[in-house]
């Protein structure tokens, strides 16, 4: 018994790093994935933004086209 808590003494700090780590991995994989996520969020609007400014652009041309004539 003593044998058994002597070996697991030596390995628990081993251990305890071994899995503060895959924590920290585990945990920057996620802020990573939710940062990707927000990116993709924030270039739809900005496509949608460009399409609405092109759509006024157009606009904004056909009424001064029209003014001219």
């Amino acid at each position: 018994m003593r044998t058994m808590n002597q070996t697991v003494q030596t390995w628990m700090p081993a251990f305890l790093a071994l899995f503060g780590s895959l924590m920290v991995v585990i945990t920057a994989w996620l802020n990573t994935k939710a940062l990707s996520a927000q990116i993709n969020a924030v270039r739809a609007e900005i496509k949608a933004l460009r399409v609405e400014m092109k759509q006024q652009i157009a606009e904004a041309e056909l009424r001064i086209t029209r003014e001219t004539n």
